[in-house]
């Protein structure tokens, strides 16, 4: 069945065309990348923004992978926090917002470079969440063809392993915005405080792990090994304070994706 979809999908980008890939890095977009690589050779081509919401090491990552697989390969610069207007508000269309802008830039470049179709890797399980981004690709005619094929993050990772993809386990790593609570003002400085936050957390074996930044410099720290956390309890609380959180805390619910969602849902 795998093996199957995967022909199957293939054959789809290949009536494509030329094709655009809108690449993260992420476990979703690698797979796109293969597929779309062995489907369309030369005539495929992946497109990474680097952002200051990005993290750096994600931004290594998508390079590294794309030369694993061999797709032409570019980073497009942008900075939503500056140029997309009303995203630093941070209200719940702070995703439509981004997405509307960096497809206007992705569209643009698209049409300089001859490229007819931009596809992006949201699945099939990205419907169950709030996902604003998706009605953006459906008004900007983005390709999904893992919502198309109705393929699941379980069958992505199934055919992830078929085709022996180095992010089979890669853990998904949401932009930096998703930490803050909406109506919380995004800036650089902020931003870069969760990232370097983050880091330092699966420097001490912490993976999956989310930094919440929520008013006062309170830092709400989700992971899942909350017993080994709390034995390291005097270096973590060293290491964010030196980073200027005032209050740093653990939720007892450990590690969820998208839990600030809650608040609008």
């Amino acid at each position: 069945m795998t093996m199957k979809l995967i022909k199957e999908i293939k054959k789809s980008i290949k009536d494509k065309g030329r094709l655009l890939l809108m690449f993260s890095g992420g476990l979703d977009s690698t797979l796109l990348a293969r597929l779309a690589h062995d489907a369309l050779g030369k005539n495929a081509a992946a497109i990474t923004i680097d952002s200051p919401i990005i993290p750096e090491k994600e931004i290594d990552l998508a390079r590294q992978y794309a030369q694993a697989i061999g797709i032409h390969h570019f980073i497009l610069p942008l900075d939503e926090i500056e140029d997309a207007g009303g995203f630093s508000a941070n209200t719940p269309t702070r995703c439509y917002i981004c997405r509307k802008f960096r497809h206007k830039m992705i569209l643009a470049w698209a049409h300089e470079n001859d490229f007819n179709t931009i596809a992006d890797g949201m699945n099939f399980s990205d419907l169950d969440d709030y996902r604003p981004g998706i009605r953006a690709a459906a008004e900007d005619m983005i390709w999904q063809p893992f919502i198309e094929f109705e393929v699941t993050k379980d069958m992505i990772r199934d055919m992830s392993r078929a085709l022996r993809l180095p992010v089979c386990d890669k853990t998904p790593t949401p932009c930096l915005s998703s930490r803050f609570p909406y109506g919380s003002i995004l800036d650089r400085e902020r931003i870069k405080r969760v990232e370097t936050a983050e880091e330092l957390l699966k420097g001490l074996g912490f993976d999956p792990v989310r930094v919440r930044y929520f008013p006062f410099e309170a830092a709400l720290i989700e992971l899942d090994d909350i017993d080994n956390a709390v034995k390291l309890k005097d270096t973590i609380v060293k290491s964010l304070s030196d980073l200027g959180f005032l209050f740093i805390s653990l939720n007892l619910e450990g590690f969820r994706s998208g839990t600030l969602n809650k608040a609008i849902l």
